[in-house]
């Protein structure tokens, strides 16, 4: 009889280490997924405003239209900034997207200074630049989701 309880408290034992084990694995992936959330949410009022000043330009405005859309974007920068992530590769991401947040503003602050004064050359280099940062963007978004979804 004794040797028959000893088994059971081994079972349930076993049992309850197997399932505390799935537990901790299931929370590793919410947490990871949460992470996930948050970086993308970030990523998601970032994007919107491109593309709402995509559509909508303003040219009438001049220069203070891209120094306005740099103005959102900084905060922006300020939350991803402060996002607390744990998963290496999300906070690899998070960087990345810091980079290219501060590097959008400072393009479009750069653009703006070059139509104040004039100078052409000097926008259509800031405007390339932000046509190679809307595609690094698209990279980094790509690559994201792949990660977050696990494909």
């Amino acid at each position: 009889m004794m040797e028959s309880m000893e088994h059971v408290v081994k079972k349930t034992f076993i049992l309850s280490a197997t399932t505390a084990i799935a537990l901790l694995f299931a929370s590793c992936g919410e947490s990871k997924v949460a992470q996930c959330n948050k970086i993308i949410k970030v990523a998601n009022q970032a994007s919107a405003l491109g593309q709402e000043f995509g559509k909508n330009p303003n040219p009438a405005k001049g220069s203070k239209s891209l120094t306005e859309l740099a103005a959102k974007i900084d905060p922006l920068t300020q939350e991803m900034k402060a996002l607390e992530v744990k998963d290496e590769k999300l906070q690899g991401f998070q960087g990345r997207f810091l980079t290219l947040y501060q590097d959008i503003s400072k393009e479009l602050k750069n653009a703006a200074t070059a139509i104040d004064k004039k100078n052409l050359p000097g926008a259509k280099n800031s405007l390339a630049s932000l046509q190679k940062s809307g595609q690094e963007e698209s990279s980094i978004v790509k690559e994201i989701n792949g990660y977050c979804s696990g494909t």
